[in-house]
């Protein structure tokens, strides 16, 4: 199995798939049983029957403030909903809304045939196909510091068509990196400004030749800098792992994840296997947590270790597949239903 582009949408056939079997099966339990249905892209809200299901897989579930606010005029209303999903929560103070992390949904990802690693011609990667401002900043980081061409580097300049930002939504390419410039204030510094200068011609951006299969790039890579979707959503009640986290942690690179604060920590203690370093970076600020990935790209402060590298990765690996083989049996599903069906 190959790990592909973000982009390429038919790629992701697999886990959009299984997703979609499995909120179906919900939806179509509470249809008969006379219980509200929220998928993953609805709104949470208050329900018109007495009960109702929120679902959220790969995605970030709302924030506890909101939540609060929904659980009063639950309370009021003598209305109940619970909420699955696939992050990884903090306790909580609900009375009617009860939060269910489900471990098994870990097991949407696919799982890779892991060879050992070797030495790599790359210091790193980075793949970034869909833009922000703060993705935007990294791509200034690597051009100041003069990182490009020492990895394989993306910067597609892509946005969700969703985006609550409706004049985000319709620019592309140079457009959409002269607008995110200004209007996000990054003109403001010195040298992003000169990163954004020295760029605006090259942008969109790739160095390396588009084949729609990012596995040989990875391995011939020292370093993994994944760039999670919601990395800066600090103090969080919830901690959300997109597939692109999920698939890296399955391959022998020096995994340099930028993602949410106290998210490694959670998977550390599921059980997978996350350094030491990235334990500490981890507790920090997201401005923080960025300029110490930064220096140890820059400073290329790790050692390349192919044995610990390995057995990581097929550490990994087979903790998703256990979670692939529970979520392919289902048996959680008695669990959603039983616990919705309680009175």
């Amino acid at each position: 199995m190959s790990y592909v582009t973000a982009g390429i949408e038919e790629q992701h056939i697999g886990w959009r798939q299984s997703r979609r079997k499995f909120e179906d099966t919900i939806k179509q339990w509470c249809w008969l049983n006379d219980c509200d249905f929220y998928g993953t892209y609805t709104d949470i809200q208050i329900p018109i029957k007495n009960k109702a299901v929120k679902l959220c897989v790969f995605e970030l579930m709302d924030n506890f403030n909101d939540l609060k606010i929904l659980d009063r005029q639950c309370q009021q209303q003598n209305k109940k909903i619970y909420y699955f999903t696939d992050n990884l929560v903090d306790l909580v103070d609900l009375k009617n809304i009860k939060i269910v992390p489900i471990h098994e949904l870990f097991g949407l990802v696919e799982n890779f045939d892991i060879v050992r690693p070797q030495t790599p011609n790359k210091l790193y990667n980075c793949f970034m196909h869909r833009v922000d401002p703060v993705r935007q900043s990294w791509f200034y980081f690597l051009k100041h510091h003069n990182q490009l061409d020492n990895g394989y580097v993306s910067f597609l300049l892509h946005q969700k068509k969703d985006s609550s930002d409706d004049v985000y939504t319709t620019l592309n390419g140079i457009e959409l990196y002269d607008y995110i410039h200004k209007n996000h204030q990054l003109d403001g510094l010195k040298h992003f400004h000169q990163a954004y200068l020295a760029m605006r011609e090259h942008v969109p951006y790739q160095n390396f030749k588009e084949n729609y299969n990012l596995e040989e790039y990875i391995t011939d890579s020292k370093y993994s800098l994944v760039l999670e979707t919601f990395a800066t959503q600090d103090s969080h009640i919830a901690a959300c792992y997109t597939e692109k986290l999920q698939h890296t942690l399955q391959f022998p690179t020096i995994n340099l994840f930028f993602a949410q604060q106290n998210s490694l920590a959670k998977l550390h203690n599921l059980g997978f296997d996350i350094p030491d370093y990235m334990l500490e970076i981890d507790k920090h600020p997201w401005i923080k947590r960025q300029q110490m990935l930064l220096d140890i790209l820059i400073n290329d402060s790790v050692d390349f270790d192919p044995k610990t590298l390995y057995n990581s990765a097929m550490h990994n690996r087979d903790k998703l597949a256990n979670y692939k083989t529970d979520f392919d049996k289902g048996d959680f599903y008695n669990m959603i239903f039983d616990m919705v069906s309680e009175v």
